[in-house]
């Protein structure tokens, strides 16, 4: 409900501390139904995600991003019922052994999503891929509309300096934009407020879950400080872009 005041779109999801698995149906109605009352309520979407991440991030493999006969099972009976929860998208990540796109499971991903009326959109298992222009032809071709991506391999964000990740993120959102149908790349991986006039110049995009741990205890909670101040940012971009 806090999110929802500052934010164009929700990805909902369970077990964010883990990187996010896919919610119940139940869990997205209710969603629906506690930001139904605002003036302009964000769009809603899904996460489909069924292994979670390690616990120490950097031994993630390609294999929890595998999709298989039985995921695609699972999403055909799941994108019907989180449609009728209403949400607008779901949220894959589907790559081969090799860590590339799997375009055979994306293309059934794709037109299941389709069928019930949702979009289709790519998270942060495209940092695995290891070449970032290919698989952003390979998403539009497939009829994928945005992806995450923090501008790194993996997920060693910690370990790039920030321009590195802009020069890669400029890079990619270039291919994206001359891609046709065209792709959105939008920046994630500990986007901040201090930063994300950076990440918008680059992109046009931002994703935050804008998470802060509190004091010594090492909890993360959501901070609409720090979500009030990313909402700044995005007017402030949007203002300088529509008079430029």
């Amino acid at each position: 409900m806090a999110a929802a005041g500052y934010a164009d779109r929700l990805e909902i999801c369970r077990d964010l501390a883990r990187d996010g698995l896919t919610p119940s149906p139940e869990m997205v109605e209710q969603v629906r139904q506690h930001v139904a009352d605002r003036c302009d309520p964000p769009e809603l979407a899904v996460l489909f995600q069924g292994m979670a991440l390690p616990a120490n991030r950097s031994t993630t493999g390609y294999g929890i991003f595998r999709g298989g006969d039985s995921q695609l099972a699972t999403l055909e009976k799941l994108s019907i019922e989180f449609a009728q929860a209403g949400a607008t998208s779901i949220v894959i990540g589907f790559l081969d052994a090799q860590g590339c796109i799997d375009r055979e499971a994306c293309r059934s991903a794709v037109a299941i999503n389709r069928q019930a009326g949702l979009q289709t959109a790519f998270h942060r298992a495209f940092d695995f891929t290891p070449d970032a222009v290919v698989a952003i032809g390979q998403l539009s071709e497939l009829g994928i509309r945005r992806t995450l991506s923090a501008g790194v391999q993996g997920f060693g964000t910690s370990t790039v300096l920030l321009e590195n990740r802009l020069h890669a993120l400029r890079k990619t959102a270039s291919a994206g934009q001359i891609a046709d149908p065209v792709v959105e790349v939008v920046p994630c991986g500990g986007v901040r407020c201090d930063h994300a006039s950076d990440y918008l110049e680059v992109t046009g995009h931002l994703h935050a879950s804008c998470l802060v741990e509190i004091e010594e205890s090492g909890r993360r909670c959501f901070s609409t400080t720090e979500a009030a101040g990313l909402r700044q940012r995005i007017n402030e971009w949007a203002t300088r872009s529509e008079t430029s």
